[in-house]
């Protein structure tokens, strides 16, 4: 992919990208639409007589020809250039973005604009009537954005305009009033107007591309780490707490700093089983200073959206009541799918714990953890002891 930077676009900014590939197409078929209209107005023009009296009037398509092989032959020359671009939009898009062919393209342009005065009989400057050139500066110019970017595009923009000057010396053209000169400034600010704007909206295509493709780079390996790596460091962590609490802390921490690096620091979307409970944790431990690690392995969730939100609804209050009432300092939060896409969720801390059996759990716990998971056909189981800490398991069915 191209790479464009402030200064504007790289050595090899006429690489192909896919965009870019659409304009340089509309470009091609834009330039034989302007190539019939040119070959229309030396057509009417040459058929024209001089003595005719309609021959140079300024509304009509053209006026008459004095040099109709140079015509010809400018009429030649842009048939040529519709081949060329056409064979390498088929073949090698590349080339018709390189800086080369753009060269050429724009110095055609400016032939065509400065010519006109010496095809066609005195009078035929800053009439109204049609231009040899005709709209193929626009075309020159759009390809002038795409290789060279929209300074040096806008500058050749402001040359082209300035033909004007050279058309008028080869048709005598004369005298010369503050009319004239405003025309020829007002061509020349059109067309380094029309350069910069394509220039710029090549530059602004390439780098919306290569964000682009950078983002979809970073999801493609965020799915494929979270499918492999992050569910093992869940999975060691979860079956190594209690033998081996120096594994399972390496392996909590580089499941943190891992999710930091492929999804940023907040939570990710709540609209699937993992964004649901990291939102619930997230909301429950925003404001307060405890360590809360959050793993979810899903494999196929089967529940529905009342369940998911049920489940992740008693691990948010879970991670709540282990902060407010445990003084916690670390709370594990695991939650995975088994075989059957139910959910099995756990929420242990190291706070004071209590005993279940003796304690009267009130609505934190009965209301908002058991009560949630029993409305979608679920239950909860709570360990905890005197000074052991607690954990709170629940599963979907």
């Amino acid at each position: 992919m191209t790479s464009v930077d402030a200064a504007g676009p790289t050595p090899d900014a006429a690489r192909v990208f896919p965009t870019g590939v659409t304009l340089v197409r509309a470009l091609a078929a834009a330039r034989w639409l302007t190539w019939l209209w040119m070959l229309g107005v030396v057509v009417v023009a040459g058929n024209r007589d001089v003595d005719d009296p309609l021959a140079n009037d300024p509304s009509g398509p053209g006026t008459a020809l004095r040099q109709p092989v140079v015509a010809w032959s400018c009429v030649l020359a842009v048939l040529i250039m519709c081949i060329v671009a056409t064979v390498a939009v088929r073949n090698a898009p590349s080339r018709v973005m390189s800086r080369p062919f753009a060269a050429v393209e724009v110095g055609l342009a400016f032939a065509l604009s400065a010519v006109d005065g010496w095809v066609f009989d005195p009078g035929h400057v800053f009439q109204t009537s049609q231009s040899l050139a005709t709209q193929y500066p626009l075309i020159a110019l759009a390809t002038a954005g795409i290789a060279f970017g929209p300074w040096i595009a806008a500058a050749l923009g402001a040359l082209i305009g300035l033909a004007e000057l050279w058309a008028a010396e080869l048709n005598a053209f004369g005298p010369w009033s503050l009319r004239h000169v405003f025309s020829i400034v007002a061509s020349s600010i059109f067309f380094a107007t029309a350069g910069a704007l394509f220039g710029w909206f090549a530059r602004l295509l390439r780098r919306v591309e290569r964000q682009i493709a950078d983002q979809r780079a970073r999801d493609d390996v965020a799915l494929v780490l979270h499918d492999t790596v992050l569910q093992t460091l869940a999975l060691v962590e979860r079956r190594t707490g209690a033998d081996d609490p120096e594994l399972a802390l390496a392996a909590r921490h580089a499941d943190r700093d891992l999710r930091r690096f492929l999804f940023g620091a907040s939570a990710l979307p709540a609209d699937d089983l993992e964004g649901r409970v990291r939102h619930a944790v997230e909301r429950a431990s925003r404001h307060h200073d405890v360590s809360v690690t959050v793993n979810v392995v899903d494999v196929g969730c089967s529940v529905g959206r009342a369940g998911q939100e049920a489940v992740a609804g008693a691990v948010g209050e879970a991670v709540t009541n282990a902060i407010k009432h445990a003084s916690a300092g670390s709370i594990v939060v695991y939650v995975e799918t088994d075989d059957d896409g139910e959910i099995f969720a756990s929420v242990r801390d190291d706070g004071a714990g209590f005993d279940p059996v003796t304690v009267h759990r009130g609505q934190g716990l009965d209301g908002s953890i058991v009560g949630r998971v029993r409305a979608v056909g679920g239950r909860t189981e709570i360990v905890s002891a005197p000074g052991a800490g607690a954990e709170v398991r629940v599963w979907s069915r």
